[in-house]
């Protein structure tokens, strides 16, 4: 919980926004760092531990590496923000051209009939003197150039090349978010073939037991109610059993979309879920690192960071927008031009005898702009600022999917256990009631009480180790944790290339 002091230092901060640049990433998160807990008291109780280097090898699942790797090379979305980032460094790169002079060149020609006297009829000339003709040609060269003397320019174009690393980074997040969701998807698919496989053998259970009921109603033994519930019994497993096909099909096209496929709902489904090594020692969490450190690791945070310094750029570059502007600007030409005596042919500028050229240098102080240039500040402020709550919001929700995560974890190995006992506890009470059924000593509502209970348990067993192998992934998420592709390097959140502080670096 964020606390008044809290508040004034980053009221504070925001005064300091105001008054010069946008503060560093550090100093805007120093009111939320300067106490934390949980997470962080318990990773400074152990040790900082490292977080793991392979997530897929850690759920020990061959399957599901399968399942990822086709997810990232076929994903629709993921596709798309990697055009996306490759339009924004295009997008870049025409910033950096205003740096560079600028060259132009230009042609023409021009081929003039005289007649004198007379007059026109069509091609022909009545009445007129010696035909003549005048041919013109020129070419000519311009150059210009602003020379950055205060900096405007490579302001503004650091700040493009930092928003497009931070659509770079947005494509690492997207990436970590397919391998995640492609992971759950798998899961899912598998806990939805081992429902319906349950309700399969429940509906068969049902059968059998209404083929035992009716021979013993037919011999007097057991009575109509007796036969109708067994059948209402029958009939509600039947219907769990629709829903338990729906839910199958449902979740394969889920999965089936999500690696780029058409969803025909025809993808396997795992036949088992893994069994997951415990991440909790007496309930404090194992090599999860420590909250610093998720910061230079999450692609998300990294990406608000970048977005976070480029408003601060561009705030710069519309305050050096007040200051002169220095230019310089050169032409050369050359012209090849006829008398009615003297056509010119075209070859003739290639003599440079008579090249005309000028070189001119230009000073342009703004002065009035109806008030332009104070809006585009006042603009690029708002925007810095928005940023620097945009990155704040980013890192708490980045901290609060981890404590959510390792909450989660310890709440649903918990669950899983006391599901486990239960199942085997109303497994051993089917069997004992269908014995006492068979011998005459309970009734048939005792014998589908316990049935139903038997199913409910291990069919909330099965959702709790789906729960479990979910939340380990989002966990996985929440961390930025890395995973590693068979032929690939490893793929971890902080990898992608970025530009440093003068916009230089892999992306120039």
């Amino acid at each position: 919980m964020i606390n008044v002091r809290g508040y004034a230092c980053a009221a504070a901060v925001l005064a300091a926004l105001g008054a010069c640049a946008t503060p560093g990433p550090k100093q805007v998160l120093e009111p939320l760092t300067a106490e934390l807990d949980s997470w962080a008291a318990i990773s400074q109780d152990r040790g900082a531990t490292p977080v793991t280097e392979n997530w897929l090898s850690d759920l020990r699942d061959p399957q599901v590496i399968d399942i990822v790797q086709i997810a990232l090379q076929q994903n629709y979305d993921l596709n798309a923000t990697r055009e996306r980032f490759e339009a924004s460094l295009d997008r870049a790169r025409v910033t950096r051209a205003d740096m560079l002079p600028q060259i132009n060149g230009s042609g023409s020609g021009t081929r003039n009939r005289n007649a004198p006297g007379g007059f026109q009829f069509g091609d022909a000339s009545i009445g007129a003197g010696d035909v003549t003709y005048n041919s013109n040609y020129s070419l000519a060269v311009q150059l210009t150039w602003e020379i950055d003397v205060w900096g405007r320019l490579a302001d503004q174009t650091r700040a493009a090349y930092l928003d497009a690393d931070a659509r770079n980074l947005d494509f690492a997040a997207a990436q970590l978010s397919v391998a995640g969701n492609a992971a759950q998807g798998h899961y899912n698919l598998a806990a939805a073939r081992l429902q319906r496989q349950l309700a399969e053998r429940d509906v068969e259970t049902g059968e059998a037991n209404l083929r035992v009921i009716n021979r013993r109603y037919e011999r007097g033994i057991s009575s109509s109610l007796d036969l109708r519930l067994a059948r209402a019994s029958l009939a509600g497993s039947q219907a769990t059993l629709e829903q338990r096909r729906q839910q199958e099909l449902e979740a394969a096209r889920q999965l089936e979309v999500l690696l780029g496929q058409y969803p025909a709902a025809s993808i396997e489904a795992a036949e088992t879920l893994p069994r997951l090594e415990p991440i909790l020692e007496g309930g404090t969490p194992l090599a999860l690192g420590t909250p610093d450190e998720l910061l230079d690791r999450r692609p998300d945070v990294i990406a608000a960071e970048r977005r976070l310094k480029a408003a601060g750029l561009r705030v710069s570059a519309a305050r050096k927008a007040f200051l002169p502007a220095i230019s310089l600007s050169a032409s050369a030409s050359e012209a090849a031009l006829s008398s009615p005596d003297d056509n010119a042919d075209f070859s003739d500028l290639l003599d440079f005898d008579n090249v005309a050229a000028d070189l001119v240098g230009n000073l342009t102080q703004p002065l009035f702009q109806g008030g332009r240039l104070i809006a585009s500040e006042r603009a690029a402020k708002d925007d810095a600022e928005a940023a620097l709550y945009d990155y704040g919001n980013t890192v708490l929700t980045a901290w609060r999917e981890v404590e959510d995560a390792i909450a989660a974890e310890r709440f649903l190995s918990e669950r899983e256990e006391a599901l486990q006992l239960s199942f085997e506890e109303r497994r051993a009470v089917e069997t004992i009631t269908r014995r006492r059924y068979l011998s005459g000593t309970v009734d048939i509502f005792d014998f589908i009480n316990s049935q139903q209970r038997r199913i409910e348990a291990e069919g909330q067993l099965i959702d709790a180790q789906r729960e479990r192998l979910t939340n380990r992934v989002d966990l996985y998420l929440a961390l930025g944790a890395p995973y590693i592709l068979e032929g690939e390097a490893a793929l971890a959140t902080a990898e992608a290339p970025r530009v440093d502080a003068d916009g230089a670096g892999d992306l120039l």
